[in-house]
């Protein structure tokens, strides 16, 4: 069912519980009125009668039942009265009028019976020489009051049927119109759910629809801009693992390759020339420790030995060390508090690499010449650190595209943990970073 109907079906539930309400309340209403007028024109017709009988002074009794008849058959035009005259064998004098008849007819009779009063008689007495002993007999007849508010009841239902079926066309149709732009948020979402986020809403009238709409389109960019963020970390990640490979590749033709080379041939020149001495396997002695040399160079580029070997305080202190022999104008101080040889692997890997990672852009990006490095550990075992540098800093208001500065962000995420980056132009850079405590044994 939809929300449209749900609503006209409401309304119309309420109009309907107000209609029959007001309609009990105006019915209980219209008895009584009805009974009371009824039954005041019958009290009425009763004591005019009596004092027509008793002032009828005429000795001529067929002259007085005639005045008497002629008398009560004018009181018979009264509409919501019937007048008979009975004698005392039951035979009628003056028989009830068949208008009354003619009145219930023109009456639906579930309307009668809402109605009509329970049925009263109203008797006098009377006994002269003309009429003997008989009696006058008046009964109210309510159908000509119902027959009236029947026919107003029946023009008021009529035009109240006209103006709800008018209310609810128009409630129908603004009700419809307020909802058009649900009807485009559901086709933006549906546009969104297949991944086109370039799906934008347009503004509404509605105050409660139109925020609905901004932050469908705040929604809709953030999610383009996310995507636009993954594509470009993507075309980095298989730019860098070319990267990689161009450089392992490299090594192993430029050093690997030549020294095997110069070792086939040493070897060759040994076994054409057996002489005893011992410059020649010097020589091989000397090439295999620069080829150890170099594997061991390519082993900690794709993987820190030191992390496994010595632990992730020792790997950072080697890895910053190293860093500083090879800066002549940059210098960086290493802070590193607390125990962390509990910590599972993916976050000692992730640490190592998110220090490697700013050092790196300190050397080509910061122009800075001191940087200072702080790790802390929180006593609930998560890790603070701190990295800031004296450099020439940008506006961290605007969005920086760098892809250090998003790896960094990348892998703090992936550890659940936050990163924050404060800087201004000339005053350097300062990053926070918090990542939450991940024992060991959890990944064990």
């Amino acid at each position: 069912m939809t929300l449209t109907l749900r609503l006209i079906l409401l309304v119309l539930a309420i109009v309907l519980t107000m209609l029959v309400s007001g309609a009990y309340i105006a019915l209980d209403a219209v008895r009584g009125n009805v009974s009371d007028e009824v039954e005041s024109s019958a009290r009425l017709t009763m004591q005019l009668l009596s004092a027509a009988l008793i002032s009828n002074h005429t000795e001529n009794p067929t002259q007085a039942q005639q005045i008497l008849l002629d008398h009560l058959k004018g009181l018979d035009d009264i509409r919501h009265l019937q007048i008979a005259v009975v004698r005392a064998d039951g035979t009628a004098i003056l028989p009830f009028s068949e208008r009354d008849n003619i009145d219930a007819r023109e009456i639906p009779g579930w309307f009668i019976r809402l109605i009509a009063p329970a049925p009263t008689e109203y008797h006098r007495r009377i006994a002269s020489s003309a009429l003997g002993n008989s009696e006058i007999v008046v009964v109210p007849n309510p159908y000509a009051a119902i027959r009236q508010v029947w026919q107003e009841a029946r023009s008021i239902l009529g035009l109240i049927l006209f103006f709800t079926l008018v209310c609810l066309v128009l409630m129908t149709f603004t009700i419809r119109r307020a909802l058009r732009p649900v009807n485009d948020i559901s086709t933006g979402l549906g546009v969104i759910q297949s991944g086109d986020y370039a799906a934008r809403l347009p503004p509404f009238r509605l105050p409660e629809l139109d925020r609905l709409s901004n932050q469908f389109n705040h929604m809709a960019q953030v999610l383009e801009a996310q995507e636009q963020e993954n594509h470009r970390l993507n075309k980095r990640l298989l730019a860098v693992q070319e990267s990689e490979r161009r450089h392992l590749s490299r090594e192993l033709h430029d050093e690997l390759g030549q020294s095997i080379s110069a070792i086939k041939v040493m070897a060759v020149n040994l076994r054409q020339n057996p002489s005893p001495s011992p410059e020649g396997a010097n020589a091989i002695i000397g090439v295999c420790n620069q080829m150890y040399g170099v594997v061991r160079d390519m082993m900690n580029r794709l993987r820190p030995v030191a992390l496994e070997e010595l632990g992730p305080v020792t790997a950072l202190e080697r890895l910053v060390d190293g860093w500083n022999d090879r800066q002549e104008e940059r210098f960086c101080a290493l802070s590193i508090s607390g125990a962390y040889d509990d910590l599972d692997e993916e976050t000692a890997i992730n640490l190592y690499r998110i220090v490697q990672e700013a050092l790196t852009n300190v050397a080509r990006h910061a122009d800075a010449s001191k940087v200072t490095i702080d790790i802390e550990r929180r006593p609930d075992g998560g890790i603070e650190m701190t990295i800031r540098d004296n450099g020439r800093g940008f506006d961290d208001r605007t969005t920086h595209k760098g892809m250090g500065l998003l790896g960094m962000r990348e892998r703090v995420q992936s550890l659940n943990g936050k990163i924050s980056l404060a800087s201004q132009p000339g005053e350097g850079v300062s990053i926070a970073i918090t990542l939450p405590f991940n024992p060991l044994e959890q990944n064990e």
